[in-house]
């Protein structure tokens, strides 16, 4: 025996390993470099985001510096300006003019995608608007250019002409319901304004690189601090933090809500961008990152190693000779002794203990087992005396009436399936099980007898797989199932028919006899009765003795999958099954 000062238990050998050799100094590396890495993924995600959006925000203000070009090209080019002093020279209006103007017009604006619709009016008949819109934006949706002009001539035109009073040579943004519009004055040699051209944008274009911007989802974007696209975000964000905000992108993160802002100076006006950002997303591959996962899977394996080593000695070791001696014990080899197991305590324990339980389950089962076996054949023995000797006294009376009124062959017949019958019941051999062919020569006995009594009236169908007859069965299994089935369907109304079907299926044998009665509910409760597990057999005649008697005698031989069962098939005959196994222990004759 070890001293008990010192712990050999495994449990505490598990313990004290995984604790300092593993557990405590990998959670202080990995706790250091879990704080290092989020302050630097933190700051990273910062300068990132703040740089992304500094390119999104000037590709945005590139965007529209280029759409304030393109309008100064109506100014530029003496196209607009000379149609202006020839109608003003003509005192009229005239078909060139107009195409003269559309011309211009689409082949400066219609291909840009950029641009929704132009629309360009002289200030002194701003009744008469001439208008180009973009190609691809109303190729397949009919009139949406004559609709964008409407739309424009009843809600825009009149502020337009507003704002454009003070507007003299700048640029201005104007929105309206979401919709954005850059208005610019035409102005002759003396700079005054003879016309305006107004260029609808398309925002998605304009601003589309806010989408790249890392994170984002969603964006507002304020035209001096009116909203000109809004995706609720002002609900979360005050846009008042903003307005005097000028210069880099700002970004701002709580932890539950994060956002990056700017404000820019167009012309004279402030656009302010606020780009609202997933702040649950993570960056997913870092240097740093890497060099953590790098250290976390040595640790593993290492881990891995160590404990694959000790849990071979220690554990695996004793656990196989355990195994070994279970399969030994399985085989059939009771009283199988283990080696000592020293690896721990607990094994040591388990393995005396092993073969403790073995010895006693070799003795057990030298002595029990033996018991056992002799109470099942007395129980089977017991069962089988108690076939009622009730129907050889109906049997004697039948024959001593044939003898009495006929005197013919016919009572030798009778008397020698009346021997054959006496000898089964008898059994002096003791047998208990008897090929299928002799069981059925019983059978065949007792059937000539009813026969005779009933002449004509009774007839035997049989459907017998040849092939069986060898087969070994217990004894008197089938003759108490075919006397059950003529006294229920060919008793009670002097004639009738009994049919016995015998084959095999998937291991077992199936014992089939059926007959004309027809099974009442009173029928049914009392063969729930029998084939029970009742013990209870007063006033139960002596053919609901023999179907309980054989139905017990099956179960007790080849377990409960086996028996007998009695019910109605699809032509309300009353069938009985008889249900033996098939296996090496039916081909031994006791």
């Amino acid at each position: 025996m070890k001293k008990h000062g010192k712990i050999r238990t495994l449990k505490w050998k598990m313990v004290r390993m995984l604790l300092f050799g593993w557990l405590l100094p990998l959670l202080a590396l990995t706790l250091g470099m879990i704080f290092l890495v989020s302050s630097m993924v933190s700051s990273q995600i910062e300068r990132t985001i703040q740089v992304s959006s500094d390119k999104a925000v000037e590709i945005c203000d590139m965007q529209l510096r280029e759409m304030v070009v393109a309008s100064k090209n109506a100014s530029y080019n003496p196209t607009i300006r000379t149609v202006y002093r020839n109608m003003k020279n003509n005192d009229g209006k005239s078909v060139q003019y107009k195409k003269a103007i559309d011309d211009f017009l689409s082949q400066q604006y219609k291909y840009d995608t950029r641009i929704l619709g132009t629309m360009l009016f002289f200030l002194e008949e701003p009744e008469e608007i001439y208008y180009t819109f973009n190609t691809y934006q109303d190729n397949n949706t009919g009139n949406q250019g004559y609709e964008r002009k409407e739309y424009f001539k009843d809600h825009i035109m009149k502020k337009v002409l507003e704002v454009g009073k003070d507007l003299d040579t700048g640029i201005l943004l104007l929105e309206e319901n979401q919709h954005l519009y850059l208005v610019r004055n035409l102005v002759d040699s003396s700079f005054t304004p003879y016309a305006m051209i107004v260029m609808e944008l398309k925002t998605q274009d304009i601003f589309g690189s806010l989408e790249s911007i890392w994170g984002v989802t969603g964006y507002e974007i304020y035209i001096d601090g009116e909203t000109l696209i809004g995706n609720g975000i002002e609900e979360k964000f005050d846009k008042n933090r903003i307005e005097k905000l000028m210069g880099s992108s700002v970004y701002y993160n709580d932890h539950k809500e994060a956002f990056v802002y700017r404000t820019i100076r167009f012309e004279n006006q402030k656009l302010a961008f606020v780009v609202e950002l997933d702040s649950r997303s993570l960056i997913d591959e870092t240097v740093l990152l890497e060099t953590v996962f790098i250290l976390a899977l040595f640790f593993m394996l290492l881990l891995i190693g160590v404990v694959f080593r000790f849990t071979h000695v220690s554990v695996t070791g004793p656990i196989s000779v355990l195994i070994e001696g279970a399969r030994q014990i399985a085989l059939g080899n009771y009283g199988h002794q283990v080696e000592a197991l020293e690896s721990s305590d607990e094994f040591a324990y388990l393995g005396r203990a092993f073969n403790t339980m073995s010895a006693e389950l070799k003795y057990q089962f030298e002595t029990i087992y033996k018991e056992e076996l002799a109470l099942k054949d007395a129980n089977i023995k017991a069962l089988q005396s108690q076939i009622n000797p009730h129907f050889l006294n109906n049997t004697l009376e039948i024959i001593n009436w044939e003898a009495r009124m006929n005197g013919n062959d016919k009572v030798s017949g009778m008397i020698e399936a009346l021997a054959t019958m006496l000898n089964a019941t008898m059994n002096r051999k003791q047998r208990r099980f008897v090929a299928l062919s002799e069981e059925l020569s019983y059978v065949d006995a007792y059937l000539y007898i009813i026969a005779n009594r009933f002449g004509a009236r009774f007839q035997v169908d049989r459907q017998i797989d040849e092939s069986l007859l060898e087969v070994p069965v217990p004894m008197l299994i089938i003759q108490p199932i075919v006397e059950n089935a003529v006294e229920h369907g060919v008793e009670e109304n002097k004639r009738g028919s009994v049919s016995i079907k015998i084959y095999s299926d998937r291991g077992k044998l199936y014992i089939k006899v059926s007959n004309d009665g027809v099974l009442t509910q009173e029928d049914r409760e009392k063969i729930q009765r029998l084939l029970g597990d009742s013990e209870d057999k007063t006033d139960e005649p002596h053919v609901s003795l023999g179907i309980r008697n054989v139905n017990r005698r099956l179960k007790i031989i080849y377990g409960e999958e086996c028996g007998l069962t009695i019910e109605s098939d699809e032509e309300n005959r009353t069938v009985s099954t008889l249900i033996v196994k098939l296996s090496q222990e039916n081909n031994s004759s006791q």
